[in-house]
């Protein structure tokens, strides 16, 4: 009976979490987030930014090597963190030390209170601390996600596509988002717009396209470089580009573009590519429609001396000015490229008036018939 209650205390005992005991040779002094004391109040950090935690130590015993450690839990993808470097401790000494938390974009703050924890800790001991938080998003913050390129390598002469995704990071809508595209080596630019980018959103600008001088070769940066905030803002990306060998093009060919009007936002309209082949033999055709949510038929086959048509349909979902693609190619090389500008009406509002009226004659008509049986 002894045995068994003594071993039932050493599993109790083994069972017990081990806790380190306070030091006595170090404590903490004081602690700063962005040069604001953390004793006593919360303080507010915004996403996306490396705060800065600034730690004050006093020794108070031994001489003691120890680190110390600025941490934040609840991040989906593991702890945000950083450790200094070893440094040693002695009685009566104050000490400072600095470490820089990134604080990720993407960190949930549907609840914005967390706690930071402040560690100073040697082979035995530590000391800790834990300090108020109030993490959230920046007014305007946008970043550039991604960069989409219609082909890593490219001939000269050449039109080459970039199609930039964006994501929102800010609590801001923002509007009329400025994207400009650029190859600086090769001076050449091209630039579009975005509307609305809304808060916590993502979203693709519409293509922008290059054409790449006939005399370029070799590894090119692509810059894009993203304005918002009324112009105020501005952040950038990169990608890179390989120009080399030479355009073959197939000349057998004659294209035509049906003229690309009356489109209107939140409507589909279509239209046609008319292509005649010229040559001895039958032939293959490719088409390619870039821009307005396109969609398109292909491939179809000529025979020689014969004419065959794509259709393809435009569905814009915002009204202004902007462009299509349009490439044609054969099995033989690139027919035609051709960039479009195009304009995008606003739907009708002749409905609304029209029913406004009929709507007015309708009571109009029932006041007179009030009257009459008055």
């Amino acid at each position: 009976m002894r045995f068994s209650l003594f071993a039932l205390t050493l599993v109790v005992l083994f069972a017990l979490p081990f806790v380190r005991a306070d030091s006595s040779d170090y404590e903490i002094s004081a602690v700063y987030v962005n040069g604001i004391q953390a004793e006593g109040s919360t303080v507010q950090v915004e996403l996306g930014t490396n705060a800065q935690v600034q730690v004050y130590i006093e020794g108070t015993g031994e001489s003691t090597d120890v680190r110390v450690r600025a941490w934040l839990g609840g991040y989906e993808y593991g702890d945000i963190e950083e450790t200094s470097d070893v440094f040693k401790v002695e009685d009566g000494i104050s000490y400072k030390e600095f470490l820089y938390l990134a604080i990720p974009d993407d960190l949930d703050v549907s609840s914005n209170a967390y706690t930071l924890h402040v560690e100073i800790y040697d082979g035995q001991d530590k000391e800790s601390q834990e300090y108020s938080l109030y993490l959230e998003q920046e007014r305007h913050e946008v970043s550039v996600e991604d960069i989409l390129l219609s082909s890593t390598t490219v001939a000269p002469g050449d039109y080459f596509g970039v199609k930039v995704r964006l994501d929102n990071q800010g609590y801001k809508d923002e509007n009329d988002v400025k994207v400009t595209v650029s190859i600086p080596a090769l001076g050449i630019s091209q630039r579009v717009y975005m509307d609305e980018l809304l808060s916590g959103d993502q979203a693709d600008a519409s293509t922008a396209y290059l054409v790449i001088p006939s005399d370029a070769a070799g590894d090119y940066e692509v810059l894009v470089t993203v304005a918002y905030n009324n112009g105020y803002s501005e952040v950038t990306g990169s990608s890179y580009i390989r120009v080399e060998g030479e355009q073959v093009y197939d000349e057998n060919t004659l294209v035509s573009v049906s003229s690309i009007t009356g489109l209107t936002e939140g409507e589909t309209s279509t239209y046609k590519v008319q292509v005649t082949n010229l040559a001895d033999s039958t032939k293959t055709f490719y088409l390619t429609v870039d821009g307005l949510n396109a969609e398109y038929s292909s491939p179809i086959t000529v025979p020689a001396q014969s004419s065959g048509q794509f259709e393809f349909t435009l569905s814009p979902q915002s009204a202004g000015s902007d462009s299509v693609f349009v490439e044609i190619s054969t099995n033989e090389g690139l027919v035609t490229q051709k960039l479009l500008t195009v304009d995008v009406a606003e739907p009708s509002t002749s409905w609304v008036l029209l029913v406004s009226i009929l709507l007015a004659v309708l009571v109009g008509l029932g006041i007179l018939f009030y009257l009459k049986r008055l």
